[in-house]
């Protein structure tokens, strides 16, 4: 019985670029992007291979388009639209390649899909993710 290929699956060397391309980008490590991405800068500015390795990953990423929950299933990282999720890879590929001085950080995991409210009633859905008393 085969496995459910998932979407990630698809990405060109994803095998060897699993770690920049996915789980840098985990909710629980967003505040540490700062760590994280000067490396993988510098990696692709000196090893050529890998560095078109990166581009051809992203380059799909971009075209390809996740949507927001299909974002959610590897990294945690909630992003409220697709334009929004759009922005930040655009903006890793920029930073990687590009002239932007800084990535942008993931949004943490203290935001919550718009269908997933805490509140057994729903209220927290309504309220955008909030807790209501």
């Amino acid at each position: 019985m085969r496995a459910k290929t998932r979407w990630w699956d698809e990405i060109p060397h994803i095998n060897r670029l699993l770690w920049p391309l996915v789980y840098m980008h985990y909710a629980d490590l967003g505040d540490q992007m700062w760590r994280f991405a000067p490396a993988e800068r510098e990696n692709v500015a000196t090893n050529p291979v890998y560095g078109d390795m990166m581009r051809d990953a992203l380059d799909y990423m971009i075209a390809r388009r996740p949507t927001p929950s299909e974002w959610f299933d590897p990294t945690k990282s909630w992003f409220c639209d697709q334009r929004e999720l759009d922005e930040y890879l655009r903006a890793f590929r920029d930073y990687l390649f590009g002239d932007r001085l800084e990535p942008i950080s993931p949004p943490g995991n203290n935001r919550f899909p718009p269908d997933a409210g805490t509140a057994t009633d729903g209220r927290a859905r309504e309220s955008g993710g909030q807790n209501v008393p």
